[in-house]
């Protein structure tokens, strides 16, 4: 036993394997197969015997490094019994779970790795979500492994359920595959376990927060259609407002698709007369009131995350999102990242909410 951990033989040879090679150690299994467990172990053992050790927590819906939806660095202090310590550096993501986000988790954990090569780590330790069934849990695992190239590939599994991954990996120079079943005493959690965890999570984070308002002249924004498109003049957006029996406070003009911003329910009678007026065949329509609450993610110019934000209203003819939020710099901010999930005040998830909306 290592404090209220069983610590296995192949843990041990494991771990002797990594201190003698060092480089970066990827972790895959399902949910509750124990990766964070290991990867803190390994964390402190390997700082225990002389190692840098940063680990790259890319488990998004379970973060124990930054708050969920973000992915996040950290480094071990040789002096802590618990090696994990405030993050270094946070990539936004903008989603408890990689569906529909599997471009920004990538490229997000190939900067944190970078940003802890370029710091020192001797070991780096990568843990990843459980998200591992089905061809595009496959997919997104497949480009990941490739994109980071680690030197050790680590995975925790029950009756061979990561073999559709592994095989594709195997032979691959300079990758060793180190195949470790599930500890007996690995805990399930139910689905609601995870919701409250990240619910506690997201409480904690928001707690020190105000309402900020971000200036989006000279931000790049992602994750939304916002300043895609030729903005639409004020005299088009009446007639819109008249034609739909809602407010239109802002709308955009991008090829053969329209893009629009409204107050209220807009009348599905007027949505022939307003793709007449526009010359498109497509609207796409998002109402103020079921963003409110995205989650944002504030990042500086060099896309790492500055803070969260909670949306709570936009004008985009003056150029303003106003959120509640820790951020202590908003003259900072160089990104606005809007996510794909929205939250109350109390940190429950009140469902997904994506400013791509489906075309009308």
């Amino acid at each position: 036993m290592s404090g209220l951990i069983e610590v296995s033989d192949d843990w041990r040879a494991l771990s002797a394997k990594i201190d003698a090679e060092g480089g970066m150690a990827l972790l895959l299994g399902a949910s509750d197969s124990g990766k964070t467990t290991l990867a803190r172990w390994l964390m402190r053992t390997l700082t225990a015997a002389g190692r840098r050790v940063a680990l790259v927590d890319g488990d998004i819906g379970q973060s124990t490094v930054g708050p969920p939806a973000t992915a996040g660095l950290a480094f071990a202090a040789p002096a802590q019994i618990e090696p994990v310590v405030a993050p270094i550096a946070l990539r936004f993501v903008g989603a408890v779970s990689p569906a529909g986000q599997m471009l920004p988790l990538a490229a997000g954990l190939k900067r944190l790795a970078e940003r802890a090569s370029a710091m020192g780590a001797e070991v780096l330790l990568v843990d990843t979500t459980g998200f591992i069934l089905g061809p595009s849990a496959r997919r997104l695992k497949f480009h990941k492994i490739d994109l980071l190239a680690p030197q050790h590939l680590i995975a925790l599994q029950r009756d061979d359920e990561l073999e559709p991954i592994l095989r594709l990996f195997e032979g691959r120079k300079g990758m060793a595959i180190s195949r470790l079943p599930v500890s007996p005493h690995a805990i399930p959690r139910s689905f609601q376990a995870r919701r409250s965890y990240r619910a506690q999570r997201f409480v904690e984070y928001f707690r020190e927060s105000s309402l900020v308002e971000i200036s989006l002249h000279g931000v790049g924004v992602q994750g939304s259609w916002i300043y895609g498109g030729k903005p639409l003049d004020p005299a088009g957006l009446r007639g819109l407002s008249e034609e739909l029996g809602a407010q239109v406070v802002w709308g955009e003009r991008s090829q053969d698709e329209a893009f629009l911003l409204v107050q209220g329910e807009p009348s599905p009678d007027g949505l022939q007369l307003a793709k007449s007026r526009l010359g498109v065949s497509i609207i796409r329509i998002t109402a103020i009131d079921e963003i409110r609450g995205l989650l944002l993610g504030l990042a500086d110019a060099d896309g790492e995350l500055l803070a969260l934000g909670l949306l709570q209203d936009l004008d985009l003819t003056s150029g303003g999102v106003l959120c509640v939020s820790p951020c202590a710099e908003p003259h900072r901010v160089g990104i606005v990242h809007f996510g794909s999930i929205r939250l109350d005040p109390s940190g429950e998830e009140l469902g997904d909410a994506a400013m791509y909306p489906v075309m009308q």
